[in-house]
């Protein structure tokens, strides 16, 4: 049976990288008189780390949290760099904004939460490169599950953009059971190059011009974006009505041991 081999000690007279506050960066050599962070009031417990030997120190992740709490969550996270362990930070909270953040407001390199800005973002409201939401999506490869779609590439059960894929759908190359673009494959399909649709495609595209835009041949994306818009404001709204209610209960994070020192 192999046995666990005990971590070697640190060799004596070894000189101890400095310690530093993970939150703020703030040198934490000689706090001895303090449970909390001189600089940011983090309790040293949590924060005060030493960087690995080898390791460029400002290379290491830098971040912030609110002290104001909407259950349990902090109101505003901001996270960068990459931790001792290797990886990218990751900021939490009801904003959130770093390499990876998530939150109900969430800004990132990878960015999750009810609203997303990203190089990548996934949620309910999302902007990104590649951007994938519930009910709206705007980006390069936009899908929305739920609802509308806008982007070079869109998906949706409404989409728009230079190749479309859904159940009302507009653009270059559009596929849809009502489909209107240059090219356009569906039930009821209006191509620009081909002929005037059937009566019943013109009837179909007459009910939905509130949707879809104007009866034509050309589609009209811009009706697209509008209601995309639409969609991903009022969920914006939503979301900060939400927040409103919690913010009346919320709360500073206590210390009790700076409290019991400051007595």
């Amino acid at each position: 049976m192999m046995m666990m081999m005990a971590p070697k000690p640190t060799p004596t007279g070894t000189v101890l990288p400095k310690p530093f506050c993970a939150a703020c960066g703030h040198d934490l050599t000689g706090a001895v008189n303090s449970a909390n962070c001189p600089e940011c009031g983090r309790p040293l417990v949590e924060v005060l780390v030493r960087p690995m030997f080898g390791v460029n120190r400002s290379a290491l992740a830098r971040r912030y949290e609110s002290k104001t709490r909407v259950f349990g969550m902090p109101l505003v996270a901001i996270a960068s760099g990459v931790g001792e362990d290797g990886k990218p930070a990751h900021a939490k909270g009801f904003f959130a904004l770093g390499d990876i953040a998530t939150g109900v407001f969430a800004f990132g390199g990878l960015a999750r939460g009810v609203v997303a800005f990203g190089g990548a973002a996934f949620g309910g409201v999302t902007f990104g490169g590649l951007s994938i939401g519930t009910f709206a999506a705007f980006g390069g490869g936009a899908v929305a599950l739920l609802g509308s779609a806008v982007g070079g590439f869109a998906a949706g059960i409404v989409a728009a953009g230079g190749g479309a894929v859904g159940l009302v759908a507009q653009g270059g190359f559009a596929i849809g059971w009502l489909a209107r673009g240059a090219s356009a494959k569906g039930v009821h399909a209006w191509s620009g190059r081909g002929a005037a649709p059937d009566a019943a495609t013109q009837a179909v595209f007459d009910q939905y011009a509130w949707l879809v835009g104007p009866s034509g041949a050309a589609p009209q994306i811009h009706y697209n974006l509008l209601w995309t818009v639409v969609i991903a404001i009022t969920v914006a709204v939503v979301a900060l009505l939400a927040l409103a209610l919690p913010l009346l209960v919320a709360r500073s994070t206590r210390d009790p041991i700076a409290e019991e020192l400051n007595r």
